[in-house]
């Protein structure tokens, strides 16, 4: 298996983890040093982002993947999210994976919905 394979394998699996509620599975994928760069609130540990998406993943009523990418231990995942309460979100996700782990997570998406369900700490 190539690094290239071994890094979309990774990603996908934790993509498909938390999108069928499998949030420990997902989390598993993890690595413990992982940083994450997110639009909204802070995750300084993975068990942090971890908790953070077993409270926000039950939201999720429809995932529709949309793009993958993948190259080296670098990936990327676009794709729709229909939220209860907040509708249609588009997030584009860059991983970096090392030791077949996730180490860095880049997350961009519109946080207008969120901020006015107040999802965002300390808005």
């Amino acid at each position: 298996m190539t690094e290239t394979d071994e890094t979309r394998s990774v990603v996908l699996a934790y993509h498909r983890g938390w999108t069928s509620r499998r949030y420990a599975d997902a989390a598993g994928l993890l690595a413990s040093d992982l940083r994450v760069d997110v639009p909204v609130n802070d995750y300084p540990t993975a068990e942090s982002f971890a908790q953070a998406l077993a409270g926000f993943g039950p939201l999720v009523t429809s995932v529709d993947l949309l793009s993958e990418l993948a190259e080296g231990n670098e990936a990327m995942l676009l794709y729709d999210l229909d939220v209860k309460g907040l509708g249609k979100m588009r997030v584009a996700e860059h991983f970096t994976v090392k030791d077949g782990r996730i180490s860095r997570l880049r997350q961009i998406h519109d946080t207008m919905g969120l901020r006015e369900a107040g999802f965002v700490r300390g808005a």
